[in-house]
This record gives C-alpha cells, sequence and structure tokens, in this order.
C-alpha cells in the first residue's frame, strides 16, 4: 500500500494533466507557476501528463482518434457526452482502459510520493479513485473541473476536494450528492499575468496594430481547429477595410502555413497570423473582441482580463454548456447558424456600448486571484490530512505504549 510517511517542510503536490484539450494543461501550468512564484517554500509542485506518462504507447492514438472525433464527428462525441453526463458508476469502457494503466501509475505515485495529488484532468481523477478504492493509495485527492460545467467524469467517489469555476457548478456538484464541505469555489485557474494591467497603445505599436482601428483576434484552441466560415473571415476584404484581425493558431502548423499562403495571394496588413504565442494575455489585452470556441480556459482567461466574446459553434458537450454559461453571464454572445459569422462579427464589433457592458459584466462574474484560491483550498486539505495523520499517530504510540 502506498502511504506518506513524515510530511516534510514543504509539501510534495503532485499535478496531474492531460492534453486530449489544451484546457487541461493551462491549468496545470497555471498552478505551478503560482506556486513557483510564491509559495516555493511550502509547496514543491510538479506536473506530469498523465496520458504520455501512464499510457507512451497508446497514448498517440488516443489523442489522434479523440481529435479526429471531435472535428469530423462531432455530434456523435455530443451523444456520449450527453448519454455519460449523469451515470453514477464509471462506464465500463472508461474502467476497463483505465485498468490498462494502473500498474504502471501505481509505480509512478511510489516513485514520486507526493502528498497530495491534483488533477486538472477528469481521467487521472478517475485513475487515483480507482487506486484509492482499491486501498493501494491513501494520498488526497483534489480535482480541478476546468469547464464551467459539471460531468460524470470529473465526479468520482473518492475525491477529498473539487475546486471549481462558479456557483453554478458547485450547485450541480452538490445535486450529484457531494458534499458543500468538498467543494470550493475558486475560479478556473489561470495564470497571474491575465489579471496584470497593460498599456494598450504601446502594445499595439510593439505588434505592429493601429490603436485606433478594433482590433478582432481569433483563436481556433490549442489545437488551432478554425473551420471554413472562420477562415472566410481572413479572406473578406469589406472586414478588413473595418477591423484588424489577429489569427491565433496555436500548435497547428499546417492551419498557420495555409493562412499565411492564403495571404500571400490577398496581401494587406490588417491580418496577423501567429502560431503558438507564449503572450497570449497580451495579444487579449490589444483586442476589442475575441472570436473563439467556448473551451474552458480560453474563455476563463478572457474573462479574467475582460475581453467580450463571440462563440462560434461549441462542439456539442462541454462547449454547449460553457457557451450557454457565458452567454447567460453576459459576458459573451454566441454566433447562430442563421446569419454569416462575418455579419454577426461586424455587428458586436460596431456596438462600442455592447463591449462596455461585456467588459463591465466580466469584472462582476470573474473569481479574483483564481490560482492563489485554489492553492489556499489544497494546502488547507493537506495541513486537515497531515493533522489527521499526526493525530492517528499519536493514538498508535500510546497503544503500543499500554
Amino acid at each position: 500500500m502506498l502511504t506518506n510517511g513524515e510530511i516534510p517542510a514543504a509539501a510534495r503536490v503532485l499535478v496531474l494533466s492531460g492534453d486530449l484539450g489544451d484546457g487541461h494543461r493551462q491549468a496545470a501550468r497555471a498552478l505551478a507557476e503560482t506556486c513557483g512564484e510564491g509559495l516555493a517554500d511550502r509547496v514543491q509542485a510538479e506536473v506530469i501528463d498523465f496520458m504520455q506518462e501512464v499510457y507512451p504507447y497508446l497514448h498517440p492514438m488516443v489523442k489522434y482518434c479523440f481529435m479526429k472525433g471531435v472535428e469530423k464527428v462531432p455530434s456523435v462525441y455530443g451523444y456520449l457526452y450527453r448519454k455519460t453526463r449523469r451515470k453514477e458508476a464509471m462506464p465500463i469502457p472508461f474502467k476497463t482502459f483505465l485498468s490498462l494503466g494502473l500498474s504502471r501509475f501505481l509505480t509512478l505515485l511510489e516513485e514520486k510520493r507526493p502528498d497530495i495529488i491534483v488533477c486538472t484532468f477528469p481521467l487521472a481523477a478517475a485513475a487515483v479513485s480507482l487506486l484509492k478504492e482499491r486501498g493501494a493509495v491513501s494520498t488526497p485527492l483534489v480535482t480541478v473541473i476546468t469547464d464551467h460545467t459539471d460531468h460524470s467524469l470529473w465526479l468520482q467517489p473518492h475525491t477529498d476536494l473539487y475546486l471549481v469555476g462558479s456557483e453554478q457548478v458547485a450547485a450541480a456538484l452538490r445535486l450529484h450528492g457531494v458534499p458543500s464541505s468538498r467543494v470550493r469555489v475558486t475560479g478556473i485557474p489561470v495564470r497571474r499575468r491575465f489579471s496584470e494591467s497593460f498599456d494598450r497603445v504601446r502594445l499595439c505599436q510593439s505588434f505592429g496594430l493601429d490603436p485606433q482601428r478594433p482590433v478582432v483576434l481569433v483563436m481556433g484552441g490549442g489545437s488551432g481547429m478554425l473551420d471554413e466560415s472562420v477562415r472566410s473571415l481572413i479572406r473578406s476584404t469589406s472586414l478588413q477595410e473595418r477591423l484588424q484581425l489577429v489569427v491565433i493558431c496555436g500548435s497547428n502548423a499546417a492551419m498557420r502555413e495555409e493562412l499565411k499562403a492564403e495571404l500571400r495571394e490577398h496581401p494587406t496588413n490588417r491580418v496577423i497570423v501567429k502560431g503558438f504565442v507564449e503572450e497570449i494575455h497580451e495579444w487579449m489585452a490589444v483586442a476589442d473582441l475575441l472570436v473563439t470556441k467556448p473551451g474552458g480556459l480560453t474563455t476563463a482567461e478572457a474573462v479574467a482580463v475582460g475581453l467580450p466574446m463571440l462563440l462560434y459553434k461549441p462542439i456539442p458537450g462541454q462547449e454547449e454548456d460553457n457557451a450557454a454559461v457565458l452567454e447567460n453571464a453576459g459576458v459573451a454572445v454566441r454566433a447562430t447558424a442563421a446569419r454569416a459569422l462575418q455579419d454577426q462579427l461586424l455587428e458586436l464589433a460596431d456596438n462600442r456600448l455592447a463591449l462596455a457592458a461585456m467588459k463591465g459584466r466580466a469584472r462582476q462574474f470573474r473569481r479574483q486571484r483564481p490560482t492563489e484560491q485554489a492553492w489556499d483550498a489544497i494546502m488547507h486539505l493537506q495541513q486537515t490530512a497531515s493533522s489527521v495523520r499526526a493525530a492517528w499517530q499519536t493514538t498508535t504510540t500510546i497503544r503500543e505504549a499500554w
């Protein structure tokens, strides 16, 4: 059985993430950065990609099938998402898949010997819960839900604490039977830099943008999925006459090169195409509007910056749920299939009053210091667990003395 030994001065925290969607990694990164900036004397945090580490041979195939499935047949993904949303027990296919890696995973945990495990990826949380159910692990488990919604895959019986983005998610977990004492509303973890203030004029100049002309940021998520409706925006001369476009392709190098090739055929200085950018917080700070799919982390970052959003073609499932929450909060507008995306974009970009109102509602909707709140909750759980273990060890010593 894996148990914790003597608690060190700095608690060992293992953060388990995954790359089936970029948001899980970004949330883990935000937690690790905040830990390094202010908690280094109290916490030693290590981030590990659960899928890459535990399923090194299966992972590439699983990731490829997942990404292609979401892209090519989103309706199937949405059907499976809805069918498993309220299940009390883990679906058999998931449990079978996790069982294939449990031995390797347990070896990893025995090597790392964490004092607490934090999961930003639901399959990792499910695997830890399975090991705890079998008595192989006793380490406290914290699950960070990286969407504005709930799903049964996030909810595991041996989770000690859930960190959620809003009161709506907390209420949904209570409906699932999760006690309020095991839920903390911290906000979705985003890096501190998204809450900083910036000189927009200076940033525009450094990026080669005109500070007087509206800037629209277009993002397709970490995988850079941009469909034809979005790509038509880039080719639109009428749109370029009124706006500046910045297109972020993320890790999708092929998409970036295709768009650059199209722009070479229709040269313009009002469209900028980028791949993965480290300073995405600065690009958000100069933008007046974000056109994006409603991923949990991207939208949480936009809310932190106070950037209004136009949400297009959410994937059936958590993205549809995210879009509904953000639209109800008044921080985003959802594009409709009944109208061309370009028309909706121009209409919103020209409505300065609507954009200002959305920025104001973002300030009300966002949680202050989400990563710091997350660490406060994590460390409180760790200290409580340490106190319980210390009391148990003291009781055991007294009994042995008798």
